[in-house]
C-alpha cells in the first residue's frame, strides 16, 4: 500500500499512525503555526492585477504570523462595528466569495468565541433564511457582490428577526505582527464548542441543512507529517465548501495553499492556468516558497483541464492530482491516468470528513476509482448490500464523527460500493442509495453518472433523468446556446448516438429508449441547483412536471393506427430495435427474451404497441412481450385485436405438444469422433489428478454454496465454473462479487488457484469457448454440475429454449467428448419441485414423469419438465448410463452459519413487512418447509459425486426439500412476538395494508410482490371462514424422500424450522431494514421474480403462481 502524505491522509489513517496533530481548537492551532512558523507561506490568492483577467496576473501572500495578526486586527474591526451582537456568543452567518475577506473574517469571528454559518452564494433567498433560522443566526454578513442576495433574504418573513450587514473591512492589507500582542476581548472556546457551519446541498428537497463542525473536527483530527511544507496545495474549491478542509490539512503539516480567486474570475482553463503560472514563478524566484505538488478540483474542471494543452500539462506535472465532491465520468479519467496524471478520487463527508482514498502505486496500479481506506478495518468497514454492492459503514471509534445513526455509535452512509475483482479492499463509488430513481417495476438506478455523461455534449446544458413510479426511465435534455437554434430533429440526431452509447454500458432498465428523450429549449431561467452545483431534484421536476407526465401520455395518446396491416411486422421490428440495447440479429423468429428485452424493455414495447390499435383495444396485458415473445407473435397479437378476434392464447401453442418437440430437438446429442481434439490431446497428455468439476451457477445463491463447499474438499483439484460475462475480468468479478455478498470465502483467498473462471456461453454449440478450453474441459472433467437456468415467471416456454433448454444439451454434448479412454464427467441437473408440481400423485415419486401436465403452467415449471427427460435420453447412451442425476429442489433459505437469505424472496419480504404495518397475514396452518442452502448444496454435491452400487444403469432422481410438515406459519407468529410487538390479521386485509402503503409513497421492499399477493390473497379472508370453492387454497404438495435420504446423508440430518433457525434469519431479515439506519440493502434491489439466477424454488404460502424461486 503506498505511503500516505498530508494530501491523502484519511482521518483513520492519521488515528493508526498517531499522526494527529495536537492542537484540538482552531484558536489555539492557528496561534501555535503563527509561533512554530512564524516566515513560513500558508495562504497566497493569485488574481488579475487590473480588471481585465486577460492581463498580467500577481498574487497576495500571508505568512502563518502575518494569518494570526491580520485575524486579529479584523477581529477588533468586527466588534467596533456590531459589538452589540457580538458581545454574547452566537453563530453569525456569511455570504461571501471565497477571498481573503471571507477568511480572515471567518477566522475573526472564531477567534472571538463565534460559530460561522458559511452559506454558499448558490443558496436561493428562502434557502439563507430558512439556514439562518435553524441556526438562530441574529447577524448575516455579506459581500457586496451579493448584496441583491441578502437584501432578498432580509425582505422574506421569517419567525426571528435577522440583520443583515455588508462587510465592511478590507482583509487583503496586511497588519504588523505586533498588533496580536494587544487586549482582545473574546468568548472561550472548547473543542467541543462548534466552529463553523457548512450545509447540504439541498439537492433532493432544495431546502439545505446546517451540519456543525467543532473545533476538534475542524483541526484536531487532522495529521501532521513533519516534511509537509515541501509540497504546496492548488484548490479549486471555494473556501466555503471544502476549501476549509484543503487549506487547514496543508496548514496542519506547515504547507502553503493556493486558493482560486473566488470575486469576479470565472473558473476557466484559461483562469486556472494564471494561477498555476504565478505559483510556479513563485517557487522559481523565491527557493523558501514549495512547488505546488498537489492539485485539489471538482470533475467539470478536470474536464476543462484535460481540453487544455497547458492545463493538461500541469496536471501531468503534479505528483498527485484529487477530484472529489461529485462524479468524474470515467472516460475522462481513464484518459488523463493513461496519459500520465496521478489521479486519485477522494471520498469524505461532512458528518465524518475524509474517509477514502485511491492513492496507491501509480506506476503499477490504474484504477483510480477504487478507493482505499484504513490500513485496517478498525475504522470502516462494508456491509454487504444487493447486487453484490457494500454500504460504507463508520465505525464509533473514527476520529471525527458529527453524526450516529445506530445503537452502536456507528454511522450508516447510504453511500454504496462495488469491490475490486482483485485488489482486496478496493472499493468503487456506485451509488447514494437514497438517491437512485425506482421504476414501478421496483428496479433502482443512480440518474448522477448517466445525466453528467449526457451533459458533457457542448449542444447539452444539462440534463435530467426521470422515472420515480414509471415503467420505464426519460430523460430531459436542455439544450445549450450553441444548440438553441436546432430544430428538434437536428438536435436529436446530434445527440442520441451519444445517449445510445451510455445505453450500452448501462443497467438494462437503466437504458432510455429513443421515445423517451425530451428535448428541451434553451432556458432563459436557468436550473436551480445546489452549491454543488447539481441540479436540485425536486425544484426541477416540479417545474417541468408537465413536460415529464408527457413523456408518457404522449407515447399512449399517438396514434399510429394508420399502420397497414401487411405492415405490421416490420412496424413490430423497428420498435423492439428502439428499444433493445443492440441492433443487430432480430428476425422474425427471434426469442425475445434471448435477444435481451427484458422486463423494462418489455414495458417500452408494449406502450409503442397499444398506439398500433384502437383506443378501445388498447388494455394490452401487461406480459403481453412475454406472451407472444417473437417479432411475428406480437404481430399477430395485433392483427387478431385489431380485427376483435381471440388472441389470447394466440402465439402460445400447445405447450404439452411443443414440450415434446422441444425433448426430441434438443435430444440430438453430438457422439464425438476418435479424432475429436479432446481425444489426441488425451493420447500425449494424460489425465488431470483429482476431481475435476464444472459448475454452471456460480454466481446464484446456491451455486455459490456448491463452489464453496468444493472448494474445501481436498478431492477435488479443479474447478471451472462457467459464466456470463465480456471478458474473463468480468465473470470472475460477478462470482467475486457473488460470493463476497453471502459471506464465503473470497475468491482472492485461493492460494492454489483452484478455481478457473471462464466466460461462456451457454446457448452456444461449444459454450462460447475457444477450440482449445473446450478440448481441455472435455478431457479433465469429472462432474459437471449445472445450476444456472433462466427463472423469470413472466416468460413463456419458448423463451427458455435458447439459453437454458439448448445449454443443457450443449453441456450433455461436453461430457460425450471426453476421450474414450476414461469414463465420462457425472452429468447432476439442478431440476425444481416445479417441473412435477401438478401431479395428482400424493407423494410425488422419486422417478422421471413422462406426462408434460405434471408440470404447473409457468413457462420455467414446464422447461425444467423438459430438461429433465433431455438428461433421462442422454442417461440411455452407453457412456452416461448411470452417470446421469436430477435433483428436484424445493424452498431454499439462508444458510445455517450466517442466516443469508435472499431479500427478493416473497418470505422474508412478507416477514419484513411487519416494521411497516405492524402486521403479518395469518396463514395459520401453513407449513415452513424451509431448506438451509447450505444443507441444499451439500445434497447435490453428495448426490453428483455417489458411487451407484445398486441400480447403476437407472437415472438416479432426488427430492432435495425439507419434508418435515411442523412447524406452521402459527409457530413463527409465536416466535416472532417475543421479538416484537405486531398483530395477525386476514390476508385480504394485509393486502389493504400494503395497498395504503403504496397509496402513501412508501419505499417499502414488500410492495414490490404487492401485486403477487394482491392476485393471491385480496380476495381470501382468513382460514375458519367460508370460502366459494374457486377461492380454495391448495392441497399442499407432498414429495416422496426415502431414496433421497438414504442416497444423500445430509438430508437425514435436516431439522424442522426450529426457533433458533428462525432468528438467525430474522437477525438477518432485520439488517436489511430499509426504514432503519442500520442498511439500505433494499435501495439496490431489482425486480422480484423477474430475471432470476438459478438457485432454488419454493412453494410459497399456498399461492396461485404455485413457486418462488429464490434469485442470485
Amino acid at each position: 500500500m503506498a505511503q500516505p502524505n498530508y494530501f491523502t491522509c484519511t482521518l483513520g489513517q492519521a488515528a493508526a499512525l498517531g499522526l494527529q496533530q495536537p492542537h484540538k481548537t482552531v484558536n489555539a492551532f492557528v496561534d501555535a503555526q503563527a509561533d512554530a512558523l512564524p516566515d513560513a507561506a500558508a495562504v497566497a490568492f493569485p488574481a488579475p492585477s487590473g480588471t481585465d483577467s486577460k492581463g498580467d496576473w500577481t498574487y497576495t501572500s500571508f505568512t502563518f504570523s502575518q494569518v494570526r495578526s491580520r485575524t486579529v486586527e479584523v477581529a477588533r474591526s468586527l466588534l467596533n462595528d456590531h459589538r452589540d451582537v457580538l458581545s454574547e456568543r452566537a453563530t453569525i452567518g456569511m455570504l461571501c466569495p471565497s477571498t481573503p475577506d471571507l477568511l480572515f473574517t471567518w477566522l475573526a469571528l472564531m477567534k472571538l468565541g463565534h460559530a460561522v454559518l458559511l452559506i454558499a452564494p448558490q443558496c436561493q433567498p428562502a434557502a439563507i433564511k430558512a439556514l439562518c433560522e435553524q441556526c438562530e443566526v441574529p447577524l448575516l454578513l455579506f459581500h457586496e457582490q451579493y448584496a441583491d442576495l441578502a437584501r432578498a433574504t432580509a425582505a422574506l418573513n421569517g419567525s426571528s428577526p435577522l440583520s443583515v450587514k455588508q462587510l465592511s473591512v478590507d482583509a487583503s492589507k496586511a497588519t504588523p505582527p505586533s498588533a496580536v500582542k494587544e487586549h482582545l476581548p473574546v468568548h472561550i472556546v472548547s473543542e467541543h464548542d462548534v466552529a463553523y457551519l457548512h450545509h447540504t446541498s439541498g439537492t433532493s428537497s432544495g431546502m439545505p441543512k446546517p451540519i456543525p463542525q467543532p473545533h476538534h473536527a475542524a483541526v484536531g483530527v487532522l495529521p501532521s507529517f513533519p516534511n509537509g511544507k515541501d509540497a504546496a496545495s492548488f484548490t479549486t474549491t471555494p473556501l466555503y465548501h471544502g476549501g476549509i478542509a484543503d487549506l487547514f490539512r496543508a496548514w496542519s503539516s506547515g504547507a502553503q495553499i493556493w486558493l482560486f480567486p473566488g470575486k469576479a474570475v470565472p473558473i476557466t482553463a484559461r483562469n486556472i492556468v494564471k494561477c498555476l503560472d504565478v505559483a510556479a514563478a513563485a517557487s522559481a524566484d523565491d527557493s523558501s516558497t514549495a512547488k505546488v505538488k498537489y492539485f485539489s478540483s471538482v470533475p467539470y474542471v478536470l474536464q476543462m483541464l484535460e481540453a487544455d494543452d497547458a492545463g493538461l500539462k500541469y496536471l501531468q506535472n503534479m505528483d498527485i492530482t484529487g477530484v472529489g465532491g461529485a462524479a468524474l465520468p470515467a472516460e475522462i479519467g481513464d484518459r488523463l491516468v493513461k496519459g500520465g496524471v496521478n489521479l486519485i478520487s477522494r471520498f469524505g463527508s461532512a458528518e465524518c470528513g475524509f474517509l477514502l482514498n485511491s492513492h496507491r502505486n501509480y506506476e503499477g496500479d490504474i484504477e483510480w476509482q477504487y478507493l482505499r481506506g484504513s490500513s485496517d478495518d478498525q475504522y470502516t468497514r462494508f456491509e454487504p448490500r444487493d447486487e453484490d454492492l457494500g454500504e460504507l459503514i463508520v465505525l464509533k471509534d473514527w476520529p471525527h464523527m458529527a453524526k450516529r445513526n445506530r445503537d452502536d455509535g456507528s454511522y450508516a452512509t447510504s453511500d454504496l460500493f462495488e469491490p475490486h475483482p482483485t485488489i482486496k479492499g478496493a472499493w468503487k463509488y456506485h451509488s447514494r442509495a437514497d438517491s437512485q430513481l425506482t421504476l414501478i417495476t421496483g428496479k433502482k438506478f443512480d440518474p448522477a453518472p448517466l445525466e453528467a455523461a449526457t451533459a458533457t455534449s457542448d449542444l447539452v446544458e444539462d440534463a435530467l433523468i426521470f422515472g420515480t413510479g414509471q415503467p420505464y426511465p426519460g430523460v430531459l435534455v436542455f439544450r445549450s446556446d450553441k444548440a438553441a437554434e436546432l430544430r428538434d430533429a437536428d438536435f436529436m440526431a446530434r445527440v442520441w448516438p451519444s445517449i445510445e452509447k451510455l445505453n450500452s454500458g448501462s443497467q438494462d432498465h437503466a437504458r432510455i429508449s429513443k421515445s423517451s428523450v425530451v428535448p428541451m429549449a434553451k432556458l432563459t431561467t436557468p436550473l436551480e441547483k445546489s452549491s454543488k452545483g447539481t441540479i436540485i431534484r425536486g425544484a426541477t421536476e416540479k417545474r417541468f412536471a408537465a413536460e415529464i407526465a408527457a413523456a408518457y401520455t404522449d407515447s399512449d395518446a399517438n396514434d399510429e393506427t394508420a399502420v397497414k396491416d401487411e405492415d405490421l411486422v416490420d412496424t413490430v421490428k423497428e420498435i423492439i430495435n428502439n428499444v433493445a440495447s443492440h441492433k443487430s440479429g432480430l428476425t422474425e423468429e427471434t426469442d425475445l427474451h434471448s435477444y435481451g428485452i427484458d422486463s423494462v424493455a418489455g414495458m417500452q414495447i408494449r406502450s409503442r404497441l397499444r398506439r398500433l390499435l384502437p383506443a378501445d383495444q388498447r388494455n394490452l396485458p401487461i406480459t403481453v412481450v412475454e406472451d407472444y415473445s417473437t417479432v411475428n407473435g406480437l404481430a399477430d397479437y395485433v392483427l387478431k385485436r385489431r380485427h376483435g378476434q381471440d388472441a389470447n392464447t394466440t402465439g402460445v401453442g400447445n405447450d404439452h405438444e411443443y414440450m415434446k418437440q422441444l425433448v426430441e430437438e434438443y435430444s440430438q446429442f453430438m457422439m464425438s469422433e476418435t479424432k475429436s481434439p479432446a481425444r489426441e490431446e488425451e493420447r500425449t497428455n494424460g489425465t488431470t489428478r483429482g476431481g475435476v468439476v464444472i459448475v454452471t451457477g456460480a454466481t446464484g445463491a446456491l451455486g455459490a454454496h456448491i463452489l464453496s463447499q468444493y472448494r474445501a474438499d481436498s478431492s477435488i483439484s479443479r474447478i471451472y465454473c462457467l459464466v456470463r460475462g465480456a471478458d474473463a475480468h468480468a465473470a470472475r468479478e460477478r462470482v467475486a462479487k457473488a460470493l463476497s455478498y453471502r459471506r464465503l470465502l473470497s475468491l482472492n483467498d485461493d492460494p492454489n488457484d483452484k478455481v478457473v473462471v471462464l466466460p461462456a456461453r451457454l446457448s452456444d454449440a461449444e459454450l462460447g469457448l475457444d477450440q482449445e478450453t473446450y478440448a481441455k474441459l472435455a478431457r479433465e472433467a469429472t462432474i459437471i454440475m449445472h445450476v444456472a437456468w433462466s427463472v423469470n415467471f413472466r416468460m413463456k416456454l419458448r423463451s427458455f429454449v435458447r439459453d437454458s433448454i439448448a445449454g443443457l444439451s450443449h453441456l450433455i454434448n461436453l461430457a460425450l467428448a471426453a476421450p474414450a479412454s476414461r469414463s465420462a464427467p457425472r452429468i447432476a441437473f439442478c431440476s425444481s419441485v416445479a417441473s412435477v408440481m401438478a401431479s395428482p400423485s400424493s407423494p410425488i415419486p422419486e422417478i422421471l414423469i413422462d406426462d408434460p401436465a405434471v408440470a404447473t403452467d409457468l413457462g420455467y415449471s414446464k422447461s425444467k419438465w423438459v430438461a429433465e427427460q433431455i438428461c433421462a435420453r442422454a442417461n440411455g447412451f452407453d457412456r452416461l448410463r448411470g452417470r446421469v442425476a436430477i435433483f428436484r429442489v424445493g424452498q431454499v433459505a439462508g444458510d445455517t452459519k450466517t442466516g443469508v437469505w435472499n431479500a427478493k424472496e416473497a418470505w422474508p419480504l412478507m416477514l419484513g413487512s411487519v416494521r411497516e404495518t405492524g402486521t403479518l397475514p395469518a396463514l395459520e396452518d401453513e407449513v415452513l418447509d424451509w431448506l438451509p442452502v447450505d444443507i441444499c448444496a451439500t445434497a447435490l454435491i453428495q448426490g453428483a459425486g455417489r458411487q451407484h452400487e445398486d441400480e447403476v444403469d437407472g437415472l438416479e432422481i432426488y427430492h432435495v426439500v425439507n419434508s418435515h410438515t411442523t412447524p406452521t406459519w402459527s409457530d413463527l407468529s409465536g416466535w416472532l412476538k417475543a421479538k416484537r410487538e405486531f398483530e395477525i390479521i386476514g390476508p385480504a386485509d394485509w393486502v389493504k395494508k400494503l395497498e395504503a402503503l403504496a397509496e402513501e409513497g412508501s419505499q417499502s421492499p414488500a410492495l414490490q410482490l404487492l401485486e403477487l399477493w394482491r392476485n393471491a390473497y385480496g380476495d381470501k379472508e382468513p382460514k375458519g371462514v367460508d370460502k366459494t370453492s374457486g377461492d380454495e387454497i391448495k392441497e399442499r404438495k407432498i414429495f416422496a424422500v426415502d431414496k433421497s435420504v438414504k442416497c444423500l446423508p445430509v438430508l437425514q440430518s435436516v431439522k424442522p424450522v426450529d426457533e433458533a433457525y428462525f432468528a438467525l434469519l430474522w437477525k438477518w431479515i432485520i439488517r436489511l431494514d430499509p426504514g432503519n439506519a442500520n442498511s439500505t440493502f433494499f435501495n439496490q434491489m431489482p425486480q422480484p421474480l423477474i430475471g432470476f439466477n438459478e438457485t432454488s424454488t419454493e412453494i410459497p404460502m399456498s399461492i396461485d403462481l404455485d413457486l418462488v424461486l429464490e434469485n442470485a
